[in-house]
């Protein structure tokens, strides 16, 4: 026995430990006293306790005929429907304008660096025409301004010389013909003539020597004298005709060439250094315009966004703000029409086909839980998306959504998940897309209640989306049959495959008899329906996701479709990428509680559906997931 402790203590605990957690506490000896004279007995509380935890199970397994017994628990089951079929494809997008003027970065970049930004307006700000949004540092083009300054004055100043050189050859031309040339014209003229009135004279004074020769008057040497002085007269009037002759003939004319060669040399050199000196002003203007459109204002009012871009894995690659650097020709700002948006959503290229212009859609923003805006797709383009190295395989086309009545403040920029309606059939039988199962050559069956049993019913299918299928024939509005068909087939007698057709489609039938035979590697009951091969899957299930000659589903393939969905590239799927299917398993996958599922976490995900569906055994799909509308028999 434990001794009591002090008497000012009310309650003591005891190392001694009851079984199955119970501790015993006692109180002080009054009041223990007090309890035995109640009736209280330690004795008699493990009774009850030992009572209240054996019974029950004796009970459980002493009568298996009870409700609860897994024996006798049937396939969960679901009433056939008639009613409106809706197949909607599950986007999400970005809210922009259908109308923005952008504004854009017109500095051409000194370099390879661009243009930095040193005051920017704050992005949603409300402007007017001509208020200024953005100064982009100029210092760069105002010293090239002075330097151009510099060579634009040395470039007038041989033009200036240039021009000069020309006129004075052009006035060497004229001096030439019209001076020079008259006046050694005039001076061999001269020469001539007094050559001529020289030789008229020497001759009569020879000829009158001759005379006083004959006389005796003058020696014959004097007369030799005077003979030959007419003869250097006559010399020298030829050689004053030859110099006039040399001067018409060759001295003007290669005067002339040389002098109009000097002028059209220096008209060369006038008319380079003139559009030279012209180049050297035009790209001074363009540094002056250049340095004003470092300044850039408001075209229109409006209200002010930031072009910022993202990269194709959802981060940002550039960021308009104070410092930023940009480019020539890249867009800084856009000042969107609010009453003109849309929503730039892109879509998978497996959804791509079932969408068209003019189709309905419903808009629902982040931002506004509550709010549902109806839309219209307006252009779906003919080419996939630009894609990054690590999303090449997955093609995306972009498609606009025109939101009809934007309400008030709706901003650009907002996330919006779009539902576009590709498919509305009134009144029309649907049941779920599990309840119904391929056999043979390309039939399809579900499973309905024979009165106490079961049978295969063979039936027609239309349209089907990721929930539902519509049944054309072989169904009726009210019928109960086997939610979760595929797992629940090997029960019942389905009709025998040809073996050419088995062969062709990997059903895998047995040559007699009604039972087909089990997939190699497929437990029965499986709850995943991998009970079949290539020829024994659901309808809307891609014939991609099982291999081609059975073995039931590949969680690899499954994997790779559900990660098509990884829209930022991120290599996770967050919960509004993945499909609605799994919102209600997704924070079981996400074993390290990171809101993101990995490929690791879904595939041993998927191995644990896949164990949990196959231990069923003979029992049917227990705990086999939902029952929409389903219930038990």
């Amino acid at each position: 026995m434990d001794s009591y402790p002090p008497n000012n203590t009310r309650f003591w605990i005891p190392e001694r430990i009851l079984p199955r957690g119970l501790v015993m506490r006692r109180a002080e000896t009054k009041e223990k006293a007090a309890f035995r004279r109640a009736g209280f007995s330690l004795r008699g509380l493990l009774i009850a306790l030992a009572m209240v935890l054996i019974i029950p199970a004796i009970a459980f397994s002493v009568l298996p005929s009870w409700p609860w017994s897994s024996e006798e628990i049937g396939p969960m089951l679901h009433v056939v429907e008639r009613g409106e079929f809706i197949h909607e494809i599950t986007e999400r997008g970005d809210v922009e304008s259908a109308s923005n003027v952008e504004i854009r970065c017109e500095v051409q970049a000194q370099g390879s660096g661009g243009t930095t930004i040193l005051e920017i307006v704050p992005e949603g700000t409300y402007v007017q025409p001509g208020d200024q949004l953005v100064r982009l540092d100029s210092s760069g083009l105002e010293d090239e301004k002075t330097k151009q300054m510099i060579t634009c004055a040395n470039s007038e100043a041989v033009m200036i010389q240039a021009e000069n050189d020309l006129e004075s050859a052009q006035i060497a031309l004229k001096e030439y013909v019209d001076g020079q040339y008259v006046q050694e014209k005039q001076s061999m003229e001269s020469d001539i003539f007094v050559a001529e009135e020289n030789l008229r004279r020497g001759i009569d004074f020879a000829e009158y020597s001759e005379k006083l020769a004959a006389k005796g008057f003058v020696t014959k040497v004097q007369y030799e004298a005077d003979k030959f002085a007419v003869e250097k007269y006559k010399k020298d009037k030829d050689a004053a005709e030859t110099r006039l002759r040399v001067l018409e003939n060759y001295t003007k004319e290669k005067m002339t060439k040389q002098l109009e060669a000097d002028i059209k040399t220096f008209k060369a050199k006038f008319e380079a250094a003139e559009h030279s000196h012209k180049l050297d002003k035009e790209k001074l203007e363009l540094i002056n315009t250049q340095i004003a459109k470092c300044v850039i204002n408001a075209p229109e009012a409006g209200q002010v966004v930031y072009a910022n871009q993202r990269d194709s894995r959802g981060g940002n690659e550039v960021i308009i703000e104070e410092g930023t650097t940009v480019r020539e020709r890249q867009v800084i700002f856009r000042l969107p029409d609010p009453k003109r948006m849309q929503v730039k959503a892109k879509i998978n290229e497996a959804k791509i086909a079932l969408v068209s212009e003019g189709m309905r859609a419903s808009i629902r923003m982040d931002a506004y839980q509550n709010m549902e805006l109806k839309g219209k797709v307006e252009k779906v383009n003919e080419y996939p998306a630009p894609t990054s190295w690590f999303s090449s395989n997955v093609k995306e086309y972009e498609t606009i959504i025109h939101i009809e009545e934007p309400p008030p403040g709706l901003r650009p920029g907002l996330t919006a998940q779009v539902k576009i309606r590709v498919n509305v059939l009134p009144d029309v039988v649907q049941v779920p897309v599990q309840t119904i199962f391929e056999h043979g050559d390309g039939k399809h069956y579900a499973v309905v209640r024979d009165g106490s049993g079961w049978r295969p019913q063979q039936v027609e299918i239309g349209a089907t989306n990721d929930k539902f299928v519509v049944i054309r024939e072989g169904l009726e509005a009210g019928q109960h049959i086997v939610l979760n068909a595929l797992a629940y087939r090997e029960k019942i007698a389905m009709p025998e495959v040809p073996p050419e057709i088995a062969a062709k489609a990997g059903a895998g039938g047995k040559p007699t008899g009604g039972q087909p035979a089990e997939t190699a590697g497929s437990p029965p009951g499986d709850g995943t329906g991998a009970g079949g091969g290539a020829g024994n899957r659901s309808p809307g299930e891609p014939a991609a996701e099982r291999p081609a000659g059975g073995g039931g589903m590949d969680p690899a393939a499954i994997v790779d479709r559900i990660f098509q969905s990884d829209k930022n590239g991120d290599g996770k799927i967050q919960k509004d990428e993945a499909p609605e299917q799994m919102w209600s398993r997704f924070s079981s996958a996400d074993k390290n509680g990171d809101g993101a599922i990995d490929r690791a976490e879904l595939t041993a995900a998927m191995k644990a559906m896949g164990g949990q569906a196959g231990g069923g055994g003979r029992g049917g799909p227990r705990g086999g997931g939902e029952r929409p509308g389903g219930g038990r028999p």
